[in-house]
């Protein structure tokens, strides 16, 4: 009998995980396989268990947010590549950013479906300072919102919680010197609030990149970077570059694809990846991982 290991994060998005057991489980076993369920107890957790144990089972499949995905491909990754199973994932957080990547329908007996039998898919994984990372790293501007709001707000506020907390501290933002050097020869240097590597569709549940511009296996990053605004018309500028999704003439807003990145700064730059916090740096290289994991996607 085939055999399936299900992780799940008992505490993701109002402790939603619980609520669709009894259905999740009921359609592995309709589909053959002999489960073996394990919660998190813990930050770390689901790394430890998939990184002992996944290389014995047909499957994985991991039921959470982000943040129980990314640390679910951690532990995967950390099995030679021959002993990975296929990835499923059951979404169960606050925005799911990466289940809209890979096409995921949205009842819970489909979602189960697809992630024991769905069709199987090699994609990057980014990797930061040693770090994985799915869908994106990021500086600046909101990006510590995912990880310092608490885990409460998150839940009643659900996709608000992001807005809310960061809109609220626009009046003050800080600004970061920095100087990016890509592989693929391009130099970009000066002040910037916001910057991001990043192989996804959706960033916080609000941003939705073209799906024409984003490959998830192409071993490419889409990178972006917003300029310090000094001025009214500089914040036009940059708005209007993200809602048109095109890069302004004045600078205001970078956008460039490359392999590899390479960030210095002067001051410690604090990062984040998948929604969680990545650590501190002042001298990073982030970089593409090509086809290194293999997920089950919708149609």
């Amino acid at each position: 009998m085939k055999q399936l290991l299900f992780v799940y994060n008992p505490k993701a998005g109002r402790q939603r995980a619980k609520t669709m057991l009894s259905d999740v489980l009921t359609v592995f076993a309709q589909e053959g396989y002999q489960i073996t369920v394990r919660p998190t107890l813990g930050p770390g957790d689901a790394t430890q268990v998939v990184a002992d144990t996944a290389a014995h089972y047909d499957r994985v499949v991991c039921c959470g947010g982000d943040g129980t995905l990314n640390e679910t491909v951690g532990g995967l990754l950390s099995l030679p590549q021959e002993e990975r199973p296929v990835l499923g994932y059951i979404p169960a957080g606050t925005t799911n950013d990466f289940s809209r990547n890979i096409n995921l329908p949205r009842s819970t007996q489909e979602l189960a479906r697809v992630a024991c039998g769905g069709v199987p898919r090699s994609i990057d994984v980014g990797d930061l300072g040693g770090r994985q990372f799915l869908y994106i790293a990021a500086f600046g501007l909101f990006t510590d919102v995912s990880y310092s709001t608490p885990q409460a707000s998150k839940n009643l506020l659900g996709h608000l919680a992001y807005v809310l907390q960061g809109a609220g501290r626009l009046v003050n933002f800080p600004s970061y010197q920095v100087k990016v050097t890509t592989d693929q020869g391009l130099e970009v240097e000066g002040e910037f609030i916001y910057g991001m590597v990043s192989n996804t569709v959706s960033i916080g549940g609000m941003v939705n990149l073209p799906r024409d511009l984003v490959c998830l296996d192409d071993g490419q990053f889409e990178a972006l970077l917003i300029r310090t605004p000094k001025t009214a018309k500089d914040w036009q500028s940059i708005l209007t570059a993200l809602t048109t999704q095109k890069l302004p003439e004045d600078g205001s807003v970078v956008g460039f694809t490359c392999s590899q990145a390479h960030f210095t700064s002067p001051k410690p730059l604090a990062w984040t990846v998948d929604g969680e916090f990545g650590g501190d740096y002042t001298d990073l290289t982030i970089s593409n991982r090509s086809r290194v994991l293999t997920i089950a996607c919708g149609n």
